[in-house]
């Protein structure tokens, strides 16, 4: 991989976009306007609230899931960079699946979504998509066959006679 592929990359590209779907708005009323990096701390009290009120005690915590996105995304983008393409690949398809489960998540639990809700799914898909490509290509390997060797020599053979 050469040093103007390594820059200017899809991977580069879908990690850039999962982190500014995280500063762009996920829940949008109006003048309220809650962005992708607030969301677990909103859930955290919301939960600490209804936890007070309910039988059913949730954990405040797992709503802290949802920053392994931009985390796995920004190794992604670090590992692509350092030349580890495979690695890089792999935890961007992490970063892509969950943050599919996420976007599908808030889908389902907020009342207006905003434009980062909508870029973070988008993201998602095409980046699952596009590295399922990359992933089922195969390599084709150049097939030699002993009997062309025979028939046409190399030039080193050549350049003997």
């Amino acid at each position: 991989m050469d040093k103007l592929n390594r820059y200017i990359s899809f991977e580069l590209l879908f990690a850039l976009l999962f982190i500014i779907a995280f500063s762009l708005p996920w829940l949008d009323m109006g003048l309220v306007k809650i962005v992708g990096w607030d969301i677990p701390d909103i859930q955290k009290k919301v939960t600490k609230v209804t936890n007070f009120f309910s039988r059913n005690k949730e954990s405040v915590y797992t709503t802290y899931v949802v920053y392994l996105v931009p985390l796995l995304s920004i190794f992604s983008a670090v590992l692509w960079l350092s030349l580890k393409k495979k690695s890089a690949r792999v935890f961007l398809m992490i970063a892509g699946v969950l943050a599919f489960a996420v976007s599908l998540n808030l889908f389902y639990k907020l009342p207006k979504y905003g434009s980062g809700v909508y870029l973070l799914c988008a993201t998602s898909v095409l980046s699952v998509v596009y590295l399922i490509i990359v992933f089922r290509k195969k390599k084709v390997q150049p097939v030699i066959d002993e009997d062309d060797l025979l028939d046409n020599p190399g030039p080193d053979i050549l350049s003997e006679r």
